[in-house]
């Protein structure tokens, strides 16, 4: 008869995911993991072959934590419009440490590249399928008039999911806050906001990238100053 398990499986790999998170894949050893996971050694060896294995169950412990919960987050919200804004928007307002720590596939991502072909499909996937959420929130949002005239909203999830790696990358390195609000700001300017719920114009799209972009009258640019504290 197999002797029972000392410790927890789940939570094993919760804080295996979450050393990986801190420290990256390269700079995790077996001796980090076994501080963190406070499971010795040879159990970690007995339920995973290799350090690498329990990675690869971290990134997919990860995705179906942290990954599905953004999902989750972007749908139930209405209007559509106001759920890509407030995502997005809310990225860039999170406290100053959640932003340094960034995101367990975008650091692999940067860190490990495609070196190794597994972990980068299980991260362009994780990509596809938040874009895709992107996608489809704006589809509505299209539908309910909260869009700019022309905007395919195929081409702005893109855009967006660039822009959110692009953030999580930048607020890594200790980029000015401001400057990721500013880009945050453009992108989102071609849907309309919650206390409008009007159509936006090509025109007052381009006109409201301007201004985020720095080009705007001195009462723009106070009034995102006052929507940053």
């Amino acid at each position: 008869m197999a002797r029972p398990k000392a410790y927890d499986e789940v939570a094993l790999l919760d804080r295996a995911m979450e050393a990986f998170w801190a420290r990256g894949y390269e700079g995790t050893s077996i001796g980090d993991l076994v501080d963190r996971t406070r499971v010795n050694r040879a159990s970690i060896y007995g339920a995973y072959p290799d350090k690498r294995a329990l990675f690869v169950a971290g990134i997919k412990r990860y995705l179906d934590l942290v990954v599905e919960d953004n999902i989750r987050r972007l749908l139930e919200v209405d209007p559509p419009g106001e759920a890509v804004r407030q995502f997005f928007l809310g990225l860039v307002e999170a406290p100053i440490d959640r932003m340094r720590r960034g995101c367990l596939l975008t650091n692999s991502a940067v860190e490990l590249g495609l070196g190794d072909p597994e972990v980068a499909a299980l991260i362009r996937g994780a990509f596809r399928r938040v874009e895709h959420a992107i996608f489809e929130r704006l589809v509505h949002a299209q539908q309910a008039g909260q869009l700019a005239e022309g905007v395919e909203p195929k081409a702005l999830a893109r855009l967006l999911i660039t822009v959110l790696q692009g953030i999580r990358v930048m607020s890594r390195v200790g980029v000015d806050r401001d400057a990721m609000r500013d880009a945050v700001k453009s992108a989102l300017c071609v849907i309309a906001g919650a206390s409008t719920g009007e159509r936006r114009s090509g025109r007052h799209a381009a006109r409201d990238r301007g201004q985020s972009m720095g080009g705007g009258t001195r009462g723009g640019r106070a009034k995102q100053a006052a929507s940053g504290r």
